[in-house]
């Protein structure tokens, strides 16, 4: 058999055969970017969205794009470098401590290639119902979680103003109030509607003031039978 003739030579292992590498970037050629497909899937998803440009600086992203509903909520899409030739889409949330169950935050993946109808139609099958609840129960825990932390800033600012020479400091939902007695301290620490009160070597006088002022001022703190406090004079809380 002459030279050249017979089986062609395989490709080396690791490495596509040139046919196949050329085909595949063909089809990345063929593929629309990210930005290209927004506006048609948006058109798809109806008159409620919003398709945005990513930039990096000035720079317009070609690989992401965000879609903004009138109601407010975000979808991020984007090509990642990882995985080219798809899209990704998942639900913006905003910024939250929110405890995320399994599920609540899960993507899905298309190929690009793919008509933008048949996009749009997985995105609101798949994704915005579930990415609408949980974003209603996001919104709701910042609201409770900014109206508690009214409440223990106000709370705070209450109690040391009623307390001679106190100092506070107030940290999300959670505040402090410090008094130096030299020698004792009295620590009063308020974590949303739970109360924890500290007195080391405080005189009884002192004491009976603090107790006095929590169960006045924080109507809501249960404190133990027969520790009420009582009006102290000199300390006008």
């Amino acid at each position: 058999m002459s030279e050249g003739e017979g089986n062609p030579r395989p490709a080396p292992v690791g490495r596509p055969a040139t046919d196949d590498l050329s085909h595949q970037e063909a089809e990345m050629e063929q593929c629309p970017t990210v930005a290209e497909l927004a506006h048609p899937i948006a058109v798809e998803l109806g008159g409620n969205w919003r398709p945005q440009q990513a930039y990096h600086g000035v720079q317009e992203l070609d690989h992401a794009v965000t879609f903004t509903h009138l109601g407010g909520r975000q979808l991020h899409l984007s090509e990642r470098f990882d995985d080219p030739g798809h899209l990704h889409i998942r639900g913006a949330f905003p910024a939250t401590d929110y405890p995320f169950r399994r599920g609540e935050r899960d993507s899905i993946r298309v190929a690009m290639s793919e008509d933008p109808a048949d996009i749009a139609a997985l995105i609101a099958a798949d994704l915005i119902p579930a990415h609408r609840d949980v974003h209603e129960r996001v919104t709701e825990h910042n609201r409770e979680q900014a109206e508690m932390r009214r409440d223990v800033e106000e709370a705070a600012r209450d109690l040391s103003a009623r307390l001679p020479g106190a100092r506070t400091r107030v940290d999300g939902t959670t505040a402090f109030v410090y008094m130096n007695l030299e020698p004792g301290e009295v620590r009063i620490g308020l974590d949303g509607d739970a109360v924890n009160l500290v007195l080391n070597d405080a005189p009884r006088i002192i004491a009976d003031a603090v107790v006095f002022a929590v169960s006045r001022f924080l109507p809501h703190v249960q404190t133990p039978e027969g520790e009420h406090g009582e009006y102290v004079d000199g300390y006008a809380l």
